[in-house]
C-alpha cells in the first residue's frame, strides 16, 4: 500500500509540475496578446491556445490540491461532530467524489478517442488536433481520481490524508 501511494504523490507533482507550466505558457499568450493589441493588432491563436491552458490548468490542479489539503471545505458543521462520523462523511464524501469523478473520466475518454478516432480540428486559422487539450484535461481528471483514492485509503487506514509541505525540500524557509 505504500508503495502504491507513493507513486500517486509522485504522479501528483508531476501533474503540479505540468499545471505550473501551464500557467507560465498562460501568462507568456497573455503578455504577446497585450502587446500585440498596443500595436493595434491581434493573433487569433493566443485566445484559443489560452483557453486550452485554463482548462488543462484546472484538471491538472484538482487531484494536488485533494493531495495537499488545499482546496475549497466547508467544516462548520463536521468539525463539532464526534471524530468517528467525521470520519464516516468524509469516506462517504470521497467515495460519492471517486463516482463522479470516474463518470467524467469515462466522458473525457470517449471525447478524446472520438476527437482522435474522427481527426477532429479546432475550426480556428491554427486547427489545432481537439485530442490534444483533451487528453490533458483526461489526465487531470484520471489525477483527481487516483489523488481521491489515495485520500480515501490513507483515511481508511488512518494515515495522514492532506500531505502538507510534502514537495519541500531541506533547504526551504
Amino acid at each position: 500500500m505504500d508503495r502504491t501511494l507513493a507513486l500517486i504523490d509522485r504522479l501528483s507533482r508531476l501533474a503540479e509540475s505540468a499545471a505550473v507550466a501551464l500557467i507560465f505558457g498562460y501568462c507568456a499568450l497573455m503578455l504577446v496578446e497585450v502587446v500585440a493589441r498596443s500595436q493595434a493588432q491581434s493573433f487569433s491563436f493566443t485566445w484559443e491556445f489560452s483557453q486550452y491552458a485554463m482548462a488543462a490548468l484546472f484538471a491538472l490542479a484538482s487531484g494536488p490540491a485533494i493531495r495537499a489539503g488545499v482546496h475549497v471545505r466547508i467544516t462548520l458543521v463536521t468539525e463539532r461532530l464526534p471524530r468517528r462520523l467525521r470520519t464516516g462523511l468524509d469516506v462517504a464524501a470521497n467515495v460519492a467524489a471517486l463516482g463522479i469523478v470516474a463518470l467524467i473520466v469515462s466522458a473525457m475518454a470517449t471525447k478524446v478517442g472520438t476527437s482522435y478516432d474522427r481527426d477532429i480540428l479546432a475550426t480556428s486559422v491554427t486547427q489545432t488536433p481537439l485530442w490534444i487539450p483533451q487528453a490533458l484535461v483526461l489526465w487531470g481528471m484520471a489525477q483527481l481520481w487516483l489523488d481521491l483514492a489515495a485520500r480515501a485509503a490513507r483515511r481508511l487506514t488512518g494515515r495522514q490524508t492532506e500531505i502538507r509541505d510534502a514537495d519541500a525540500e531541506p533547504g526551504d524557509a
